[in-house]
């Protein structure tokens, strides 16, 4: 399996390049908490086939990437991201967040625009005080119980009605392969993390909702999106979609990304 050293950490990642290497343009991805790169397979897949790279990893602490006993924070996963785009020679890249990783991917947007063409967010967080007892319940949870009590309710509270029972399946298949201490990292992440300077950003961004969302739901992504600095911009409501919209409807997720691509070019 590859991995990049970066600093103390051992970085699993996965590099889709398209044929004969014809590159339109880069796409790096940062996955949510309790989650992985294969969150991401098949919308990354859809994208090779459109002549895109894509760069997929999990983040320290999660998936295949061992949990290093080093607090995190949203600057510290996003200096993780342009290592990564530095170890791998890409100098610009189209940066998606989902979650977690959306709060990681308008850091980058906002602080990095010489590295980031575009910013997508997919459910993404926003950082507010309200989440705070959320996630340190969740982590009383995961040092009392393990992963086994989030798989078993998550799958079913965090998505929609249009969640399938494979994708339940997935969803829940991605939180028992947590490290639990990784998992608790990832929280304290979340609690700890400011907004980013959301009118600093120039960049084009989509931000994708899930109608049926309740951890970032559609008031908060809206006011992100009224935030944002840049005019290029645009906001899409899933129908039907929980939190973990790649799982739920990854084929209306890669016509949304593909759209998107076509209008700012």
């Amino acid at each position: 399996m590859p991995f990049l050293q970066i600093g103390a950490k051992r970085i699993h990642y996965t590099d889709l390049k398209p044929e004969r290497n014809e590159i339109r343009e880069t796409f790096i991805f940062h996955h949510g908490l309790g989650s992985s790169q294969d969150y991401y397979q098949a919308i990354a897949l859809g994208l090779q086939k459109h002549h895109f790279r894509c760069i997929t990893f999990d983040a320290t602490g999660s998936g295949r990437s061992s949990y290093t006993q080093i607090e995190q924070s949203i600057e510290s996963l996003s200096a993780d991201v342009i290592a990564i785009l530095d170890a791998l020679g890409v100098s610009k890249a189209v940066v998606v967040g989902h979650s977690m990783g959306g709060i990681v991917a308008a850091n980058l947007a906002a602080e990095r625009n010489d590295r980031v063409v575009a910013a997508i967010f997919i459910g993404p967080v926003y950082p507010n005080k309200s989440v705070v007892s959320v996630f340190e319940k969740r982590i009383q949870t995961v040092e009392k119980e393990g992963m086994e009590s989030l798989a078993n309710t998550i799958p079913n509270g965090a998505t929609g009605k249009a969640a399938s029972p494979l994708a339940k399946a997935f969803i829940r298949e991605l939180l028992l392969a947590q490290d639990p201490a990784g998992y608790i990292s990832s929280c304290r992440v979340i609690i700890n993390a400011k907004p980013p300077s959301y009118g600093k950003i120039a960049v084009p961004v989509l931000i994708l909702v899930g109608e049926e969302d309740k951890s970032a739901p559609l008031e908060g992504c809206q006011k992100m999106y009224d935030e944002l600095g840049t005019s290029e911009k645009r906001l899409e409501v899933m129908k039907g979609i929980g939190h973990w919209h790649c799982l739920e409807a990854f084929e209306e997720v890669g016509r949304h990304i593909l759209s998107f691509y076509h209008d700012i070019q």
